[in-house]
């Protein structure tokens, strides 16, 4: 039962963004810059994969959607972020916090679960190449997806709307954006319930799908060495690269977010602990498109084509365009 002494709070502040006031204009410039690089960087990528259709196959199609979910992701941080630096008092409303948490949340579960279809898409790929267009068909494809997107959503609509029918008695958030536990705690009442369905939540959307990445990169390893004088299969291999530098990065932004509560209070530099709130933020949807674009021969092929004809019908244009001629003295 909710006590009736107990103030509902409607207007919050984040007050992670302490210490930047000095800096607020020069931050918000370089977070503007990396917004926007974000932003080109993934959508031609996605729109490479769309409009080549040597591209349209599972491997692709995943990485669409890895990026897609990206720019989802960063259009619910950025906007807000940006706002905030050039504001004296970083402000949001109890329900924009709520929304921002749940868009927070579907993008770290949806990244997670498409990054385990693209470990089992690499795992069919080299250790059972003959089956491949079997096991992952059209159909499954976008089964996995489904699943991959649906499953985040549901989960995160019934956690938080839990969390929104919480009474807070307190407003000011410690980070420099809304998440489900930094709500919570705001509460006045016991949340040790509602603590519990969110370590399930993370236990089955993260680390479940940690798992079973892990078991597919083992299972790749023992293929690739029994195959070692296969071509075929040291260049999907070369595939898995991409992959595994954007798992690594993944699990380094889940280890920073489970070690940073325990950095306040410490002789931590506060702009580090920002930063390290910020890293998946900032170095994934950065670094993923680059290294995707670099590393799979198809996009940068198909990258590549595409800049040649486009200067190809440029140079086209320009050699029907008549020069102009200037009239004869002579005459």
């Amino acid at each position: 039962m909710t006590n009736p002494n107990q103030s509902q709070v409607e207007l919050l502040v984040l007050v992670g963004f302490k210490g930047v006031d000095q800096f607020r204009y020069w931050y918000f410039c370089v977070t503007l810059v990396g917004y926007l690089l974000i932003v080109v960087l993934n959508v031609c990528v996605v729109l490479v994969i769309c409009v080549q259709p040597s591209l349209h196959q599972p491997m692709y199609v995943f990485l669409s959607n890895l990026l897609f979910n990206t720019l989802l992701g960063c259009a619910a941080f950025y906007p807000k972020l940006l706002h905030d630096f050039l504001c004296d008092v970083q402000l949001i409303s109890r329900r924009g916090c709520i929304v921002q948490a749940f868009c927070v949340h579907v993008y770290v579960a949806v990244e997670s679960n498409i990054l385990m279809v693209m470990a089992f898409d690499r795992y069919v790929a080299i250790a059972h190449p003959l089956t491949y267009p079997t096991v992952l068909s059209s159909s499954r494809v976008y089964t996995l997806l489904t699943a991959a997107w649906t499953l985040p959503v549901v989960a995160y609509v019934s956690l938080l709307s839990l969390t929104s029918q919480l009474p807070l008695c307190a407003s000011h958030v410690n980070r420099t954006f809304c998440d489900n536990r930094s709500v919570m705690y705001l509460s006045c009442v016991d949340i040790s319930m509602l603590s519990l369905i969110e370590l399930v939540f993370a236990c089955t959307v993260v680390f479940l799908p940690m798992g079973v990445i892990f078991c597919c990169y083992v299972q790749i390893l023992t293929v690739s060495f029994q195959v070692t004088k296969s071509q075929r299969t040291n260049k999907a291999l070369s595939t898995c690269i991409p992959h595994l530098v954007t798992y690594v990065g993944f699990v380094a932004s889940i280890v920073f977010e489970i070690i940073q509560p325990a950095l306040v209070g410490k002789h931590v530099p506060h702009a580090f602990r920002v930063m390290m709130q910020m890293e998946g933020f900032l170095v994934l949807p950065l670094l993923n498109p680059l290294i995707y674009g670099v590393k799979l021969p198809g996009i940068r092929d198909s990258i590549r084509r595409l800049l040649r004809k486009n200067l190809h019908n440029l140079n086209w244009k320009h050699a029907w365009v008549l020069p102009t001629t200037t009239p004869n003295r002579d005459t």
